[in-house]
């Protein structure tokens, strides 16, 4: 029934969408400015100045508008902004006047690629080829002159994305000025007589804290990428042969243990413009021994421990893989499954057991038609991962496969309609070799905004199906969502779904099921500035929880949570959450038995100062109290930052964290009941990270992170009834088993980037870490870290290098 109140509940949004774009086919009325594009047959000399003749014939497009704090103002007299564009055969020429009447005051920092936030003025040129106002490609640039380039879909920025253009920048008495090349190699664009684009231009005052467009955004209503001007006069240009080539190669030695190790690698990524629309990626032979190493904390939940995607080939450009959220990439070379679950017979011993399965190859297809349909496709292939195992009588050895050859596919179509809203297919699929589970999870996701801009909805419909050697398990997960995008009171509903049998984390992420949420949020904005607050923001939320199989309400929650920016950059908020009982349905680890925890309440805040000024620091502190009940808990972080100079930035941050009596799993019993007692719980982390950037294409950089975490579990042990309440029992612990936690681990990062060519780059890195987990739950911190110490140190030190080669670069180097 419930499978069929959902597909009904589907079914009916969908309708509506079709109805709503039927009766119009365009968005809110908005008043788009026009620019004519100019082409040339000379260049500039895209030197950050631009004054030569070559721009004096273009014409000059201005009149910015305020978009915040005071939304829909006119510029600043003293602060104008001014722009041209010029385009030839090969690449567009943009060029950017930003006056100031006191250029002294115009902060400079230096930061690296894609780090537009540092304490500078920006400016950016957002391009929509489309013109479909959802999509735009951006490239940024700062009064330092650091770039950036990012790709948005309905205003979600992805910097993750990165292509080879050039940007310069100068200041003199007037401001500071703008010279961008963007060849047509970075973008994608119909291959038609004249083209249809969109554009937006924007400008950032850090001193004054202002942003300025080109052409007016509402930010009462809709959303950004519907406001953009038109670009005319762009024609009879041609897609140009996109084959970009990045070889690299890397040396790595690696010290641990007294085991010394050196090795070479090399490889290459493939960028390939398949036509005018789509692009094929592909990495060939990947390395990726220098990403960032793992937030990994004492884990002692009933849930995995999931990190961030640190890889660029699986992080560039994977917005479409997005849709349906059914594609989580770190699924891809991770632990083997059989990693922890080998079975030794007696005098046997593990020699090797690989913690990662080796990815072999990786494609990506991507791309948008003139008629909006979106296609994504990836596949990644990994390797058979075995495990070494030596009987230690006779030295003889035996191997078992942890993780078998497997294939690791996503597709997706998404068509785009009514120049705002979207309809996708997404389907995740797992192949392994032999007798293994596979698995396939489809999505079917509808993203629809009004043709006033004042509703959105969505809905989303998953199945996931695994193959095991048992048969298969078929599961369903649906949400539907409404909320109002205009206006300053803002509502929402919502309803998430997910029965007992879903599971798409053969390639997807998820960590609960057979449970349904209803959501509603009021929030209250204020856009504009009132007395000493630029903005502010109240947020009321509703959560509504019940399992599903048998029907249960296992919780609910309610939470205010104000947010208030004042105008000399103040911010600060709060945390006010009150919860119901909770039948929590995962601590326990049994299907069908829940753990009871008491109401309770959490109050906390926050204070983040004003980075402009060289001394800033953000602070949060929280507390969590049970009723009629022992558990109780504190967190606190104090994260202060000092800039130096416009080269150094020194960040530091320490998070505590306290909880005790927590009613927590232990183990299970011999009849396979769950055991639970009091947990107390201390966490320490300590994070260093600071830059000093000798240019914006040379830094040298540290990154520091110490987390301590202990665990002690009291021995007044408990079983559990059926309704999640605590009875004694006459558990006790057996000598091979001991709950408590000693958790301490240590990683430092000194790396040398230097971006010595356009799209290449040198990086030197090494690297220090230390790890140790031991039973000593009583440990104090000092105890803990000098125990630390006398655990082996990994001693790593890398270069790679990777070069940025143009196939249409090339093919001239050969005609000379």
């Amino acid at each position: 029934m419930q499978f069929k109140y959902i597909f009904t509940w589907l079914i009916i949004i969908l309708a509506f969408a079709k109805a709503e774009s039927q009766i119009a086919q365009d968005t809110l009325e908005i008043k788009r400015k026009v620019y004519n594009a100019t082409r040339v047959t000379t260049v500039p000399s895209v030197d950050g100045e631009p004054f030569e003749k070559f721009w004096d014939a273009i014409p000059t497009g201005g009149d910015f508008v305020m978009t915040q704090p005071t939304n829909g103002q006119k510029e600043r007299d003293t602060h104008k902004t001014e722009f041209k564009i010029a385009y030839d055969d090969k690449a567009l020429y943009v060029a950017a006047f930003l006056y100031d009447s006191d250029p002294e005051s115009i902060p400079r920092q230096f930061s690296q690629r894609d780090e537009i936030d540092a304490q500078a003025d920006v400016f950016g040129f957002f391009l929509n080829t489309y013109n479909n106002q959802i999509n735009q490609t951006k490239f940024y640039a700062t009064s330092a002159n650091a770039l950036g380039d990012a790709i948005a879909e309905g205003g979600r920025e992805d910097f993750s994305y990165n292509v080879v253009f050039k940007s310069e920048t100068s200041i003199n008495k007037l401001g500071w000025f703008v010279e961008m090349r963007i060849p047509y190699r970075t973008l994608r664009f119909p291959e038609i007589e004249k083209q249809n684009w969109s554009f937006q231009i924007f400008r950032r005052i850090r001193a004054l804290n202002e942003e300025y467009t080109y052409n007016l955004i509402d930010i009462t209503k809709g959303i950004e990428t519907q406001y953009d001007a038109l670009m005319t006069g762009v024609e009879k240009i041609n897609p140009p042969l996109r084959l970009n080539l990045y070889p690299y190669t890397t040396i790595v030695n690696d010290r641990f243990d007294g085991v010394n190790t050196t090795e070479y690698s090399a490889g290459m990524d493939l960028k390939y413009g398949i036509n005018d629309a789509f692009t094929l990626d592909a990495t060939l032979i990947p390395d990726f021994g220098q990403v960032a190493f793992d937030q990994v904390v004492l884990n002692l939940g009933p849930f995995e421990q999931t990190f961030g995607e640190n890889r660029a080939f699986f992080n560039e450009g994977t917005d479409l893989f997005n849709k349906g959220g059914i594609f989580f990439s770190r699924r891809i070379g991770q632990t083997p499954s059989g990693f922890g679950n080998l079975e030794l017979l007696e005098n046997e011993d593990i020699i090797d057991n690989p913690n990662s399965a080796q990815l072999l190859n990786a494609v990506k297809i991507t791309g948008r038609t003139k008629d909006r349909l979106g296609v994504g496709f990836l596949n990644a292939i990994t390797e058979k991962t075995e495990a070494t195992i030596e009987n230690l009588l006779n030295n003889e050895r035996r191997t078992e496969i942890t993780e078998a050859f497997t294939n690791y596919n996503m597709f997706i179509l998404d068509q785009q309609f009514s120049k705002n809203s979207s309809i996708a297919l997404s389907t995740a699929s797992t192949i392994r070799n032999g007798s293994f589970t596979d698995a396939v999870v489809n999505a079917l996701v509808l993203d629809h905004n009004d043709k006033n801009a004042s509703n959105n909805y969505r809905a989303e419909l998953k199945m996931s199906n695994r193959f095991t050697p048992t048969g298969t398990e078929t599961g369903v997960a649906s949400e539907a969502r409404w909320r109002k995008t205009t206006g300053r009171w803002r509502p929402s509903l919502a309803h998430f779904y997910r029965d007992k049998n879903w599971n798409p984390n053969d390639l997807g992420r998820n960590f609960q099921n057979n449970t349904q949420t209803f959501a509603a949020d009021l929030k209250y904005n204020q856009f504009t500035p009132v007395g000493i607050f630029n903005r502010y923001d109240v947020d009321f939320r509703i959560r509504h929880r019940r399992q599903i199989d048998p029907d249960l309400h296992t919780n609910s929650e309610f939470n205010i949570n104000p947010f208030f920016s004042t105008r000399e950059r103040l911010a600060f908020g709060g945390d006010f959450n009150f919860f119901t009982r909770n039948l929590n349905q995962f601590e326990a680890r049994k299907t069908g038995q829940v753990v009871r925890y008491e109401p309770a309440y959490f109050t906390g805040g926050f204070i983040s100062t004003d980075y402009r000024k060289k001394f800033a620091t953000d602070v949060r502190m929280g507390r969590l109290k049970r009723f009629n009940d022992l558990e109780e808990s504190y967190n606190f972080t104090l994260s202060p930052r000092y800039r130096f100079s416009d080269e150094f930035l020194l960040i530091y941050r320490l998070s505590w964290d306290k909880n005790d009596n927590r009613m927590s799993y232990v183990n299970t019993d011999v009849d396979d009941n769950p055991i639970v007692s009091r947990r107390h719980t201390h966490s320490v982390e300590n994070r260093i990270s600071g830059t000093y950037n000798f240019n914006n294409k040379q830094a040298l950089s540290l990154s520091f992170r110490n987390f301590w975490s202990r665990a002690t579990f009291s021995r007044d042990f408990k079983e559990l009834d059926s309704n999640g309440s605590t009875i004694p029992t006459d558990y006790t612990l057996t000598d091979d088993f001991d709950p408590d936690a000693n958790f301490n681990v240590w990683n430092l990062d000194l790396s040398y980037r230097w971006r010595f060519a356009p799209g290449s780059e040198a990086t030197l890195l090494y690297r220090n870490s230390i790890f140790n987990f031991d039973n000593q739950g009583d440990i104090a911190f000092q105890d803990s870290l000098d125990e630390l110490f006398t655990q082996p140190s990994r001693h790593n030190l890398s270069l790679r290098v990777t070069y940025f080669l143009d196939f249409n670069d090339a093919k001239r180097w050969f005609k000379a």
